[in-house]
C-alpha cells in the first residue's frame, strides 16, 4: 500500500512539475522585441558610385543613357522582410521608390530621374533610405545623401535637334 501512495505521491508532483515547466514557457519565453537586432546596411552602388570615386559626388547625367545609379540595403539576420523605402525630400520626406527585403535579406531602390513636369532632375537631392518596422525589429533610415542630376545643356538640345 505505501509504494502504491509513493507512486501516486509522484505522479502528482510530476504532473504539477510538467505544468510549472509548461507556464513558465510560456510567461518568460523571449519576446519578439527580444529578438536579435537586425544589422542594416546602405550602400550606393552603379556608375554614380564610380563617379563620387573620383569627383566626389553622385551624380546621373541625362546624356548618359547606360548610366547607373541604385541604392543596396542589406539586413542581417535575414528574418523578418523589411519593406524599404528611397526618399526625396520636398518639404517634407517623399516616396521615390520601395520593396521588400529579398529572401537573401538585399534590397536595390532606384532614382526616378525624371521629375514633376517629366523633365529630367536638375540640381542636387536630398535622399534617405527609411527600412520600415517588422516583428520586433524598430524602423530605423540612413543619413541623408545628395544625388545630382545634370540634364542636357541647352546646346547639346540644339545639336540633337540640327542633326536631324
Amino acid at each position: 500500500m505505501a509504494t502504491l501512495l509513493r507512486s501516486r505521491k509522484s505522479l502528482i508532483w510530476a504532473t504539477f512539475t510538467l505544468a510549472a515547466v509548461l507556464i513558465s514557457n510560456f510567461v518568460f519565453a523571449p519576446s519578439k522585441a527580444e529578438a536579435a537586432t537586425q544589422a542594416v546596411s546602405y550602400f550606393i552602388n552603379g556608375d554614380c558610385s564610380d563617379y563620387y570615386d573620383e569627383e566626389e559626388e553622385y551624380a546621373i547625367f541625362e546624356e548618359e543613357e547606360d548610366w547607373t545609379c541604385y541604392v543596396t540595403v542589406k539586413v542581417k539576420p535575414l528574418a523578418p522582410k523589411r519593406k524599404v523605402i528611397l526618399q526625396y525630400w520636398d518639404k517634407k520626406w517623399k516616396e521615390e521608390d520601395s520593396i521588400v527585403t529579398s529572401t537573401k535579406g538585399t534590397a536595390n531602390l532606384f532614382f526616378d530621374s525624371y521629375c514633376y513636369s517629366g523633365e529630367f532632375c536638375d540640381g542636387s537631392w536630398k535622399f534617405r533610405v527609411l527600412v520600415t518596422a517588422a516583428s520586433g525589429q524598430k524602423a530605423t533610415n540612413s543619413t541623408s545623401f545628395y544625388i545630382n542630376f545634370y540634364p542636357l545643356a541647352l546646346d547639346d538640345y540644339d545639336e540633337d535637334y540640327e542633326d536631324q
